[in-house]
């Protein structure tokens, strides 16, 4: 999984900035969600879901197929400098690993 941090400059909040631009001028992006928190590109099936974590934006990438994980973080970190070069500090890219599902133990028989 592709794990996004956007770091904005002092006294900014980065993620007041995303949603208000995604909400008002953005001709790409949607919310799918009530929330606000799950970004959408129109040409891509999966989305990004995105947190708040003190102006500092959290975004992680949940593609729908193998295509969309590199498509969606190319796309949307392209925007975030488009929009707000001026207002960021870094932009950090970190690969992780998804959790693996542990499988259930299986009840002892007496």
């Amino acid at each position: 999984m592709i794990v996004i941090q956007v770091v904005p400059k002092a006294g900014i909040n980065a993620y007041k900035l995303l949603r208000s631009q995604v909400l008002h001028a953005a001709a790409t992006w949607e919310f799918s969600n009530k929330a606000k928190t799950r970004l959408r590109h129109i040409q891509s099936a999966g989305y990004i879901d995105i947190a708040n974590a003190g102006g500092v934006i959290s975004a992680q990438i949940h593609p729908k197929d193998r295509r969309d994980h590199f498509y969606l973080a190319e796309k949307f970190m392209g925007r975030l400098v488009a929009w707000f070069e001026d207002d960021l500090v870094a932009i950090n890219l970190q690969f992780v690993e998804p959790e693996k599902k542990k499988k259930p133990k299986a009840k002892k028989r007496r």
